[in-house]
């Protein structure tokens, strides 16, 4: 499991938390340009430290900021996604770190599945065939590529 923290916002609240990110002393990786709408994904970093903040311009992100649970977290009460909303912001990436965090919240958890084929045949049906095949995938992977041969002079 990659180890940063995921942040998600609103899309009228991107540019703030950009904003407030870097007076922390984050960089992002690639330029910010106020003058356009924000990225999708914006990746940023601070003394070996990462920081992934997505942008919510529709579904999923707009459920997990709505029905993210509250905990304290450095003495603070925070929303954080649930173990389903994770693997639904990471079913909508293709990155892939993000793959490898879904399928180990599949394999390592008692994450709700079911729960999230409710959320995709309500929202986006188009999805269940991708989410089963990266479950299934997650729990049978399939077998390495196969070497490649010794090159002959």
């Amino acid at each position: 499991m990659t180890k940063d923290l995921d942040i998600v916002v609103l899309i009228d609240d991107a540019f703030e938390a950009l904003n407030s990110l870097r007076k922390a002393g984050f960089r992002s990786a690639t330029p910010v340009k106020q003058s356009e709408s924000p990225e999708p994904m914006y990746v940023l970093t601070h003394q070996g430290s990462e920081v992934d903040l997505l942008v919510a311009a529709g579904e999923p992100e707009w459920t997990v900021i709505n029905e993210a649970p509250s905990t304290r977290i450095f003495g603070m009460a925070a929303p954080v996604a649930a173990l389903e909303h994770l693997l639904l912001m990471y079913l909508y990436s293709n990155q892939p770190r993000h793959m490898g965090d879904f399928a180990r919240i599949v394999t390592e958890t008692d994450a709700d599945l079911a729960k999230v084929v409710r959320f995709l045949r309500e929202v986006h049906p188009e999805m269940l065939t991708i989410f089963r095949e990266r479950v299934r995938n997650a729990k049978q992977p399939p077998p390495p590529p196969p070497r490649p041969k010794p090159v002959k002079k």
